[in-house]
């Protein structure tokens, strides 16, 4: 029988468990189910909620009392489902595994009276990196992150602090101020808005901002990931501490792919952003990162390793195109 194992976890650690139509087994925290989907959280994927359609979903498990109702009767404690029934270990009554069925743990948050309002969950991460671009060099980076979803949107906010150096020499030292909303996707298609603005010391910009909105497109999903693709209309700004350099005010175009897979012994997060000018041919701006999450448990920390690079194909005279670091990342979730 075909498994694509989301999570492996010592016996003796406590978690609810979610076997969907395909094979596809889930070990984490489910959270709640409500309008024909169970949310799910999974150490493996990042511990953020993961939306599962109940049509999709073959059994489940608590480890712990839940509350679950079909719109009567509530009934309090463990709760399973198979072949398309519920039961709970507080009551005789089962009910149907469908669009009406929901669950919640804490009594003032079910679901029915929740509706419409945001769930947020809050990051903080901190790292040590090398980098090779303008010098050799280590330093570190830290970051914070919150994101915001309800059923119709998302909303994410997020700063990041890089500071990098050989000696006397500096290799990185900027700070990116990142918003961004999209609805969530409809099928496959959704819209979004970001913008992504701060300074970078090192390459003598003492300002830039990218401001984009343009439609995304969930080009593939399962239990183990997904993959999104981005297209755009974008402003690209830079004004630059060099004396006598021209600023930049370009119209741009906004590409981007965001994936996220399970790998059975590690969990992928990449994203990739190019903003290539309409005004020259040939100049465009790239950012990437690649990490592997290498230590996942049912607790908030989490151990990343990764790869992130910052590419400017047309940088100011004595500058490097590409920077590149390496880094090791330690990040706390909480909600």
């Amino acid at each position: 029988m075909k498994h694509f194992w989301l999570l492996f976890a010592p016996l003796w650690v406590f978690a609810d468990t979610v076997t969907l139509s395909d094979g596809t087994f889930l070990r984490g925290k489910i959270e709640r189910a409500a309008d024909g989907y169970l949310e799910v959280s999974v150490p493996a994927l990042g511990g953020l909620p993961q939306r599962i359609p109940l049509t999709k979903v073959e059994s489940f498990r608590t480890e712990s009392a839940v509350a679950v109702s079909v719109g009567g009767v509530v009934q309090r404690g463990i709760a399973s489902a198979v072949a398309g029934r519920v039961a709970s270990s507080g009551g005789v009554e089962t009910c149907d595994l469908n669009g009406k069925f929901e669950l919640w743990r804490e009594p003032e948050l079910r679901p029915m009276e929740l509706r419409g309002q945001r769930q947020w969950t809050i990051q903080a991460d901190f790292d040590l990196s090398g980098r090779s671009g303008a010098t050799q060099g280590s330093g570190f980076s830290a970051g914070f992150q919150a994101k915001g979803v309800r059923e119709v949107d998302t909303l994410l906010a997020s700063i990041r602090v890089v500071r990098t150096s050989a000696g006397t020499q500096t290799s990185a030292d900027d700070l990116h101020v990142n918003l961004a909303y999209e609805t969530n996707p409809t099928n496959i298609i959704f819209w979004y808005a970001r913008t992504d603005s701060g300074y970078d010391n090192a390459r003598a910009v003492d300002f830039f901002s990218i401001n984009a909105v343009g439609l995304g497109l969930r080009l593939f999903t399962d239990g183990s990931g997904k993959l999104d693709a981005r297209v755009g209309l974008a402003h690209r700004t830079e004004r630059y501490a060099t004396v006598g350099q021209a600023n930049l005010s370009a119209p741009s175009a906004d590409l981007g792919l965001v994936l996220t897979r399970e790998l059975g012994w590690a969990a992928l997060d990449s994203a990739i952003s190019i903003v290539p000018s309409f005004q020259k041919s040939g100049d465009f701006y790239l950012r990437h990162e690649s990490s592997i999450n290498l230590m996942r448990g049912p607790g908030p920390l989490s151990l990343r390793l990764g790869i992130s690079n910052d590419f400017r194909s047309h940088p100011q005279a004595g500058q490097v195109k590409l920077d590149t670091a390496y880094f090791v990342r330690l990040t706390y979730v909480w909600k």
